[in-house]
């Protein structure tokens, strides 16, 4: 899951495409007739274009520095400016960014080739130096990056060549060469970061790095203003437009006015409140794209009914996830077996494997309510009263708490609804203190890079970040510690979904649905990314003239 103020904060999460990457699938509407066609892309841009004004949803990032990078609104601004060492794809599989490649050299050894030629926004070139400098500094725990997890089996990061950096680890990592398609492989100018401090990435302080865009003016409140940088190194994907605002714009209402007024040209994200007036509307196309995005429930107590398996399978059962899907997400969502999407892996050499064992996994998308009320029965819990944790404002997320609350009243329990505010919500996610009282948060998660093995270690492993509950399985931990560490792609699947089919049906988040990319493109603009591959890619350099 993405873990961080946001993204951690809303334990983001996962993906099923239906139909599969890159093409189209369809579901149903809320109406129950009108068909969802998923497409992970839009139409090539015919041309350059002056200026796009694009709002974030989310509000204004708290940072553009990348190790402070890690919900939609940063991600959306900073991956259009620092680029990491790989390109996610539409198709969320992986290709060269800065580096010209990344090889696996042996089981504790990840060989970095970096393109020649890439100079940062102030004209210097980018070194090896730089890019040994960008990683480590996810290290340092003094700066306390999102991103340090990823790095937390690395015992080097070491220049070996002018273009060449070697990752010595001290136990293997398969998850790791992946995560650099992410912020943590993001790069910046050794000279300029250090110089910078502790005002990096602020309104203040700047950034210097190699994207299409460089970082404008940053008017705190407003927007955020990029300009395209015409020495960008690779001239096949040059920004099209000259400037690219980003503006922050929180309310719904707001946004569905200024995308149809068009003082608006584009949104990720676009209010499911809205989905009908936007698919309808002659001010430009509303797309449904392949995402890595879910809503759950995330039990955050190590005692109490949250902490006992059969209470969250019991909840788990109550709800009938395509009524969910139909009320809170107006059709544009799926039901997911467990928290780790298929997307996840549809692009690994042993996509077969994990395509066999997620289809072996029990399916809860239909209520079960008698087997739910067993199960209530069989736990006998201490207290039959659960507080389930909102963040205010947010109206879908309020929704799923108060479909909770209808479905544990038919199974003998009884939910109280706590609605705190976001920064309060946000810190559930890292004060143990802050979770007193609370026994789930109704949220939303993503994954940002491809990679099974993304989530699990995070929720299952004893003591990690995610892992709330105090859940400890001997077995899962065996198996996820061996799927991490075997670089062979049939194997480490081969690990990951025993693990799976045990702590799967232990519901360690309550996955109600995937829920689809919305991308609103205006009429004057294309080119857009369809799926939620935006979350770590330049993609704003795509976007130009629809003629």
């Amino acid at each position: 899951m993405n873990s961080k103020p946001a993204i951690i904060p809303s334990l983001l999460a996962l993906s099923l495409i239906v139909g599969g990457c890159g093409g189209g699938g369809s579901s149903q509407s809320a109406t129950g007739t009108e068909a969802i066609t998923l497409t992970s892309t839009t139409p090539a841009a015919a041309g350059d274009i002056d200026k796009v004004t694009w709002a974030l949803p989310n509000g204004e990032p708290t940072s553009l520095d990348p190790a402070k990078t890690g919900d939609y609104s940063a991600n959306s601004v900073v991956t259009n400016l620092c680029e990491s060492l790989l390109r996610l794809q539409p198709d969320f599989s992986t290709a060269p960014g800065l580096a010209k490649s990344v090889t696996q050299k042996d089981a504790r050894t990840v060989v970095i080739t970096l393109q020649d030629g890439v100079t940062f926004w102030d004209g210097a070139a980018m070194t090896a130096a730089d890019v040994v400098y960008s990683l480590r500094r996810n290290m340092d725990p003094k700066l306390a990056s999102y991103s340090a997890h990823v790095f937390a089996n690395v015992s080097s990061i070491d220049e070996t060549g002018p273009l060449e950096v070697t990752v010595q680890f001290r136990t293997p990592d398969v998850q790791f060469i992946p995560d650099l398609a992410g912020v943590p492989g993001a790069v910046m100018e050794k000279a300029f970061t250090e110089k910078a401090e502790a005002k990096f990435g602020t309104p203040t302080g700047g950034l210097m790095c190699t994207g299409p865009f460089r970082l404008g003016t940053w008017q705190t409140g407003q927007k955020i203003e990029l300009k395209r940088y015409d020495g960008y190194w690779d001239s096949a994907r040059k920004a099209k437009a000259a400037t690219f605002d980003f503006v922050f714009i929180t309310d719904d209402s707001t946004i569905t006015s200024a995308l149809l007024a068009g003082e608006v040209d584009g949104v990720y994200g676009a209010p499911v409140g809205s989905l009908a007036t936007l698919r309808r509307t002659a001010a430009g196309k509303l797309y449904f794209g392949p995402s890595t995005e879910t809503v759950s429930l995330g039990p955050v107590a190590a005692e109490g009914p949250a902490a006992d398996a059969r209470i969250r399978q019991a909840l788990d059962l109550a709800i009938d996830k395509t009524t969910f899907i139909t009320s809170v997400l107006k059709g544009a969502g799926t039901p997911l077996k467990t928290f780790t999407p298929p997307l996840a892996w549809a692009g690994s050499p042993a996509k077969a494997v994990y395509d066999e064992g997620y289809a072996a996994l029990p399916d809860s998308a239909k209520a079960d309510l008698d087997a739910a009320k067993k199960l209530v029965a069989a736990a006998a819990p201490s207290r039959t009263t659960l507080v389930v944790a909102v963040p205010a404002g947010n109206q879908a997320l309020l929704q799923t708490a108060t479909i909770t609350q209808a479905a544990a009243q038919q199974i003998g329990l009884t939910v109280t609804i706590k609605q705190l505010q976001a920064a309060e919500f946000a810190g559930l996610f890292y004060d143990p203190s802050l979770r007193a009282g609370i026994d789930f948060i109704a949220t939303t998660g993503y994954l940002e890079v491809p990679g099974a093995l993304y989530y699990a270690p995070g929720f299952v492993l004893r003591g990690a970040q995610f892992n709330w509950t105090g859940y400890d399985d001997p077995a899962v931990t065996q198996k996820i510690i061996a799927a991490v560490s075997a670089t062979d792609p049939a194997e480490s699947a081969k690990q990951f979904v025993a693990a799976q089919a045990i702590f799967g049906p232990a519901r360690l988040q309550i996955t109600l649905a995937e829920s689809y990319n919305r991308l609103f493109l205006g009429k004057r603009i294309t080119g857009a990314p369809a799926s939620f591959s935006y979350i770590s890619t330049a993609w704003a350099a795509q976007v130009g003239s629809a003629s």
